[in-house]
């Protein structure tokens, strides 16, 4: 038995509980079971989507000692060998609690701390410049880089060298889970101002954000807007698709898999790694800087797609 602690709420996205998700689906391949443990508030239909057994914990901080105190009564009752924590919100004190009852694995973006753990899991473009060989001395083993990237995906739809057309047709939009920052009316209305006619946008959305009514609204007044809410696959919806707009977030490793040619921007401070690695190695084309440039960031990201519209331009992405 493996347990998952994970949460998804307004406050983390979902893309934390997809990535354990497509874990657990390997798991299960092998013969394994899994178990996820995550809060009240947690957004379920991730795990109910993929037929992935739960049981919800009150709403507490994961590093307070009632919360540890609750997951090892769990991992008691089950059994569970190894605990794989996808959280923020944890603490040393509460790793070194975990690790009395099983194996401890962490899967985490950044080194924000050195921690009392048997794994820790990073598998970002940028992860390189993180100093993880040196600040991790003990007998933690470290699996980082692309090849530790959690992907669930069918082969069909994953690896694929999509053709590229002489002119754009369809274009995803995705600012988040939530769009915390209410920006995808923005985007849209400045690239409805740029394209032709005859491209389609299609708007990723979900219940949690505060922007999906605004959205329907304006798909109702224009046949270029398609409102995707709640999508459980990326990669399918890109498939249909021949330019990807999207916030740098864990989405961009589902657009590399496709192979579609994107245009990536940051919202976050803490998104500015993924952003760079991306853009310096060339994978994707900038498509601004929300933190940095406030209201400018509409232009530079009409820029950037404007730049993808270019034929030759998606073919060297």
């Amino acid at each position: 038995m493996v347990i998952f602690r994970v949460d998804a709420n307004s406050m983390i996205g979902k893309g934390h509980m997809k990535r354990c998700v497509s874990i657990a689906k390997a798991i299960k391949l092998l013969g394994g079971r899994v178990l996820f443990v995550t809060r009240e508030d947690s957004d379920i239909s991730v795990l109910e989507n993929d037929f992935m057994e739960y049981k919800t914990v009150p709403s507490m901080s994961l590093g307070s000692e009632k919360a540890i105190d609750c997951l090892k009564e769990i991992i008691g009752e089950t059994g569970a060998k190894v605990c794989v924590v996808d959280s923020y919100d944890v603490s040393d004190t509460a790793f070194k609690s975990l690790k009395e009852v099983c194996k401890v694995v962490l899967i985490e973006d950044y080194l924000y701390d050195v921690y009392d753990v048997d794994c820790v899991v990073n598998y970002n473009l940028y992860v390189e410049k993180l100093d993880y060989m040196s600040k991790y001395k003990g007998n933690t083993q470290l699996l980082l880089g692309m090849d530790y990237a959690p992907f669930g995906y069918d082969t069909s739809l994953s690896l694929r060298k999509p053709p590229i057309n002489g002119s754009v047709e369809s274009i995803m939009v995705y600012t988040g889970e939530v769009d915390v920052h209410e920006i995808a009316p923005g985007i849209v209305d400045s690239l409805l101002d740029c394209l032709d006619d005859s491209v389609r946008l299609r708007v990723v959305t979900s219940k949690q954000s505060p922007t999906r009514d605004v959205l329907f609204k304006m798909s109702n007044t224009s046949s270029q807007i398609i409102v995707e809410p709640d999508i459980t696959s990326f990669p399918k919806l890109l498939k249909n698709c021949d330019i990807a707009v999207t916030v740098a977030d864990s989405v961009c490793y589902d657009v590399l898999s496709t192979n579609i040619p994107a245009c990536v921007f940051q919202t976050d401070y803490r998104q500015n790694l993924l952003l760079k690695s991306l853009t310096e190695k060339d994978l994707m084309v900038f498509g601004g800087d929300l933190v940095n440039r406030g209201n400018k960031f509409y232009g530079d990201l009409v820029e950037g797609v404007t730049t993808l519209v270019e034929e030759e331009k998606r073919k060297e992405i």
